[in-house]
């Protein structure tokens, strides 16, 4: 396409121009453009603004340009038939990323960048600059010495759990649980966002954990800070140990769970009785779940009996056996403690002793 053309007919800025002919005199006010590659050095200097409280090593830059600009150069395009050029939108990203390379040294990166920067251009030229940081991933343990501590937080009254300034974008109501202390810390010391819980099983807020502890997984949705070191939280009884990872598995790791179950019964014990419960060892049990029935293997058991009608029972099962319902059957739980003993059973408490992943 001639420049002579292009210019008698629509009058182009020296950016606009270039990326349909090879030079160019500028011209004011461009066609397409109104300006706004004239102002390419104000955005990468609010773009910078926006990023100077995030750790980052890589970044990608994406726009979304008002309807009317799309419309502009569509139709300076149709009727002149030009076609494989360089999308305006596809330039002013293109250049800006180049331009914020050489200004912060860090790289361009389209898969998984750290912090994903978003320009929203309106009719009027005025430029919104929005960053999202990639989320950050930790696994985990925690021990619990202390009684009274639940695992989980009640979710923030305000949002639900979204994160406001109500709950510091915890999205959490408290700091009173195992989830809530650990949470806190980490939107401290990452200036993040939300965090988010998987639990490699639970137990009572009357539970203790001990052993190695309980696994877990958390993302910390955006982050400022990522360069970050191992990391051990204490407080109100618990320790928890952190480490940042690459990601969170999707599928849970298989593990077995070693606990100490303290159960009363309604009749008076014996030993032959309790001799009865070995027939749990290596035994499946079944229960119902959300309709379906699922199936846990019981690898080992040990029996203390510490009164007329209470003994303790210590096995060893896969991760995620209720363990109040193995006791009392509900659930519709078989084989099940009270079913075994012929008597109505209570799970009095449960303490954790040790959790294996396999």
């Amino acid at each position: 396409m001639p420049k002579e053309t292009l210019l008698k007919q629509y009058r182009l800025c020296k950016r606009c121009l270039e990326r349909y002919v090879s030079t160019g005199k500028p011209s004011r006010p461009c066609y397409i453009c109104q300006g706004l590659m004239d102002n390419l050095g104000a955005i990468a200097n609010n773009i910078l603004a926006a990023i100077k409280d995030f750790e980052f090593d890589t970044f990608l830059i994406g726009a979304t340009l008002s309807t009317q600009l799309y419309e502009r150069e569509d139709t300076m395009r149709a009727r002149l038939k030009i076609r494989g050029r360089e999308s305006i939108k596809h330039y002013l990203t293109r250049e800006l990323g180049m331009r914020l390379t050489r200004l912060t040294r860090k790289q361009v990166e389209y898969g998984k960048p750290d912090i994903t920067i978003t320009l929203t251009v309106d009719k009027e030229n005025n430029v919104n600059v929005a960053v999202i940081s990639r989320p950050l991933a930790f696994a985990g343990v925690y021990i619990k010495k202390s009684r009274g501590l639940p695992q989980k937080q009640d979710r923030c009254a305000s949002c639900g759990g979204k994160g406001c300034n109500s709950c510091n974008y915890s999205g959490l109501s408290g700091y009173d649980s195992v989830e809530g202390i650990i949470a806190n810390e980490l939107v401290q010391i990452t200036r993040g966002q939300t965090p988010k819980f998987t639990w490699l099983g639970s137990e009572d807020q009357s539970s203790l954990v001990l052993g190695s502890g309980r696994p877990f997984y958390v993302r910390v949705f955006n982050p400022k800070k990522r360069k970050l070191k191992n990391k051990t939280i204490k407080d109100s009884g618990i320790k928890a140990m952190l480490n940042v990872i690459n990601y969170i598995p999707v599928i849970q790791p298989h593990f077995t769970v070693q606990t100490k179950i303290h159960i009363r019964c309604k009749n008076a014990l014996t030993k032959r009785i309790l001799k009865k419960l070995n027939s749990l060892s290596g035994s499946k049990v079944s229960f119902e779940n959300k309709s379906k029935i699922g199936v846990k293997n019981i690898h080992s058991v040990r029996v203390r009996q510490l009164d007329s009608n209470q003994f303790t029972l210590t096995i060893v099962a896969d991760g995620g056996l209720m363990i109040k319902q193995l006791v009392g059957g509900e659930e519709f739980m078989k084989p099940n403690i009270s079913e075994i003993l012929g008597m109505k059973c209570e799970c009095l408490m449960f303490d954790i002793l040790d959790v294996q992943i396999q």
